[in-house]
């Protein structure tokens, strides 16, 4: 066995604030893939961003001082190598802005196909590779909020996103 990677971040923009408040005041608000943890403060992520799935750093999308968190999830390395592989696939996708609207609508069915939002992405790439995080649930569904309910999920650390002059070294707290 080993271990995925999950990041959860706390946003701090306008839009940031909006799904905040559509997840009734939950504080984490977006969700990538954690490919690279050597640096921990600056992981490589795969996530679905307003331009579309992206690869690279957080910072490359995400302001200085956003703060996030890093889970785990146990999976067998066949499994994280079919996560891997389907979100490399997905690089490059548009965002699913329709999709996003069936939040506030409650209608899970304006998703289209190809396009992608944050926790929707992620879920479906542990689905694909035969892991459940949440029975029952369709992932156009799943929510920052309702992603992080996972009960595969394990809590690693926490830290803020610094300009470079913070980012030293890991400032992490771990419980």
């Amino acid at each position: 066995m080993t271990k995925a990677y999950v990041l959860a971040s706390k946003g701090i923009s306008l839009t940031s604030r909006l799904i905040r408040w559509w997840q009734w005041g939950f504080e984490f608000t977006h969700v990538g893939y954690v490919l690279d943890l050597s640096d921990p403060t600056d992981p490589t992520v795969v996530e679905a961003w307003w331009s579309g799935v992206r690869e690279g750093r957080f910072s490359g999308a995400h302001t200085p001082g956003t703060e996030f968190a890093v889970y785990s999830v146990k999976v067998s390395e066949a499994q994280k190598e079919l996560i891997e592989i389907f979100l490399h696939d997905q690089v490059g996708k548009p965002y699913d802005w329709l999709g996003i609207l069936g939040f506030p609508l409650r209608n899970w069915k304006l998703e289209k196909r190809n396009r992608w939002f944050c926790s929707e992405l992620v879920f479906t790439a542990f689905k694909r590779a035969g892991i459940e995080l949440l029975k029952n649930t369709h992932p156009s569904e799943v929510s920052p909020r309702l992603f992080l309910k996972s009960p595969l999920l394990t809590f690693e650390y926490s830290t803020n996103l610094g300009d470079e002059r913070e980012r030293i070294g890991c400032h992490c707290t771990s419980t």
